[in-house]
């Protein structure tokens, strides 16, 4: 027993250190935060006293003037989102960044989707257009839902460079603004397009509740393995809701074609065609202005389903990311499950030392991806916890992919 828990160890800690040495990679490869590209100015009356220079980025957004940059179309896909659509507007409407257009795909919806789309069309500060999908359009398409009502809105976008979001998604106000400032990296008229699908961080929001907490814990674990495979040239994570690239590249891959058989992986799925393609270059936003938050699941219930419609997903990834991934995690639950077993069955504690051990490196990665990303307090706190509710997770994860997955998304 002791022997199995050595090699779980070893394991976890070649993992974690392969996720570090990833994740400063990305780190090392990024360009300079937006709000560093423009040398500080001293103006005397635009800050009380005592608070030092100011930056032609904080001026500009301070004083609501749009940066002027990469034109981008955001793409939305919405079904029956009547509730959650206005915010997400909103939330565009207060970019920073300009131009850009919006397409919302009304996607068969039975609410009052499309009329608030067409509402807030007619005022909106930026072009907003709706695209409708029907049964016929679906069913001639030979994708499932999602695919089929993204590729539709491509095919509306006034620009080339795409940048894509959910209903639910609540991108902070410079999140276009640093999609800009990553595609156009090493351009200092921010205008040059070098064609690269960037891969944003999808954080939920912090409510009341252990299963919140743990959905959160689980959302950070995922973009430091998602950074570090991108930082090692092997991308294999991506959210939708957060997720830029050029309206060519999908042309390039032939639109959804590669994953049509899947009723989710718009996201991961394509950044792995991508680097199995060769087709374009892949860099994670490592900037916390560029992340795009969105309610948790608030229920066990709705939880499960997402759950289920991301394991059909995972069903397609090449082996080689499904067998590192199985590794990783199966030797977590070896490691939680031998620790207590071994103490009990023999007297030795070695094991919980071996897992102390995991879980002090591990800490120190996360909390690197925490304090670039977003800090979470209470995820550093609770992460002993979390991470052996975590590890029973995914043994029962492997299961998901096993039962029918929903029809709907």
């Amino acid at each position: 027993m002791l022997s199995v828990l050595v090699a779980a160890t070893l394991v976890q800690v070649l993992g974690w250190a392969w996720v570090a040495a990833g994740v400063r990679r990305v780190r090392e490869s990024a360009p300079a935060p937006l709000a560093e590209v423009a040398p500080p100015l001293e103006i005397p009356d635009a800050s009380p006293a005592g608070t030092g220079p100011t930056s032609v980025a904080d001026e500009r957004q301070r004083d609501g003037i749009p940066s002027e940059g990469l034109p981008i179309s955001v793409v939305i896909a919405a079904r029956n989102e009547a509730e959650r659509l206005p915010a997400l507007l909103d939330a565009l409407a207060a970019q920073t960044h300009r131009p850009f257009d919006v397409v919302v795909v009304d996607d068969r919806s039975t609410d009052r989707t499309a009329q608030i789309a067409r509402w807030r069309a007619q005022d909106a500060p930026v072009p907003l257009r709706l695209v409708q999908v029907t049964e016929d359009d679906l069913a001639q398409s030979g994708l499932p839902p999602k695919k089929h009502a993204l590729e539709r809105g491509v095919e509306a976008a006034s620009h080339d460079r795409l940048a894509f979001t959910d209903a639910d998604g609540r991108p902070g106000p410079g999140w276009l603004a640093t999609l800009a400032h990553h595609a156009t990296a090493g351009d200092p008229d921010r205008q040059q397009d070098d064609g690269a699908v960037l891969v944003g961080y999808g954080p939920y929001q912090t409510a009341a509740g252990g299963l919140n907490r743990f959905i959160r814990y689980e959302t950070v674990t995922t973009a430091a393995l998602a950074a570090a495979g991108v930082g090692h040239g092997r991308p294999w994570h991506a959210v939708g809701r957060n997720l830029s690239y050029p309206k060519v590249l999908l042309e390039r891959l032939g639109g959804f074609a590669h994953s049509a058989g899947s009723l989710s992986g718009d996201d991961d799925l394509l950044v792995q065609e991508v680097a199995r393609q060769d087709a374009a270059p892949v860099h994670y936003v490592w900037e916390a202005d560029a992340a795009v938050p969105s309610p948790a699941a608030s229920g066990w219930r709705s939880f499960w389903r997402q759950k289920r419609r991301h394991a059909s997903a995972g069903t397609h990834y090449p082996a080689g990311v499904l067998i590192a991934l199985g590794l990783f995690r199966v030797s977590n639950l070896v490691l939680w499950i031998g620790a207590p077993v071994l103490h009990l069955a023999s007297g030795q504690p070695y094991g919980w030392g071996l897992l102390a051990a995991k879980l002090l490196l591990q800490r120190s990665v996360l909390g690197d991806t925490l304090d670039a990303l977003g800090d979470e307090p209470d995820l550093r706190l609770w992460q002993p916890i979390l991470d052996g509710l975590s590890a029973v997770y995914h043994g029962a994860f492997v299961l998901l992919g096993l039962l029918p997955t929903p029809r709907r998304w």
